[in-house]
């Protein structure tokens, strides 16, 4: 299998390095590639260029990540996209697992695993099992983080645009309503600092949870009748951001 990736990339000259260098460090060599700069203003694109064989996309001006995770998407040439953040990092045999996993099981189109915290390698126990991830599961609570996220080229969907925040859990949930979305038990990235943490996207806690509420909002489309739900849901979401304000 021919496994491209997609690094959207915003101001990420701190980091964009060591995200590229986990894609050269690969078992399996990626197919290619593709870092989309989303019309940073600071050393970003010119870290990039210092690498050979790499393909660099310019956004003219920033379209947040949905934009430039898709651009990536309808460039790539290889059968599988892996998707990695510029602020995280594969472990060396995520390429080679995530490619053996796509060629031995066809009925797999998107899928995703779990991730590690900087400093905390054996904080999960992994079983490596390949399972189906429910669509009431996903709507609930959203495995699928970015840099984990695996799918065949041949996919149509792709994010949606709109969304600056929450952008993989309404994928995430969009798939599980039209195809099937798997999760391989096995942490192959690691973030470069914890969710939710000040200094990335998911960091501003009440603008992640207005992506929540407008993804929950926007689950009549699957299905007119789940907006029976969205009253609940939404007070589910308000009681998580409450929570977690409180254990500040």
């Amino acid at each position: 299998m021919k496994v491209s990736v997609v690094i959207p990339a915003y101001n990420a000259a701190a980091s964009i390095k060591a995200a590229i260098e986990s894609c050269l460090a690969q078992t399996m060599q990626p197919h290619e590639i593709i870092v989309v700069d989303d019309a940073s203003t600071d050393d970003t694109v010119e870290i990039v260029l210092r690498y050979d064989g790499i393909t660099l996309l310019q956004q003219t001006k920033n379209a947040g990540p949905s934009a430039a995770r898709n651009r990536g998407w309808d460039a790539a040439t290889g059968n599988i996209v892996a998707f990695l953040d510029a602020d995280d990092s594969w472990l060396p045999d995520k390429l080679a697992i995530v490619s053996d996993i796509f060629m031995k099981h066809s009925e797999v189109q998107y899928m995703g695993h779990p991730y590690l915290l900087p400093g905390n390698a054996s904080a999960i126990n992994a079983t490596g099992d390949l399972s189906i991830k429910s669509y009431a599961s996903i709507l609930l609570k959203n495995p699928y983080q970015p840099s984990c996220i695996t799918a065949r080229r041949s996919v149509p969907e792709r994010f949606d645009e709109s969304y600056r925040y929450c952008e993989d859990h309404e994928l995430s949930l969009r798939l599980a309503h039209k195809y099937t979305c798997h999760w391989l038990d096995t942490p192959l990235t690691e973030l470069g600092r914890p969710q939710l943490s000040a200094g990335g996207v998911s960091g501003n806690i009440w603008k992640m949870r207005k992506g929540e509420l407008r993804v929950y909002t926007s689950i009549y489309r699957h299905n007119p009748t789940y907006i029976l739900l969205v009253p609940f849901l939404w007070v589910f979401s308000l009681g998580k951001m409450l929570f977690r304000l409180a254990s500040r």
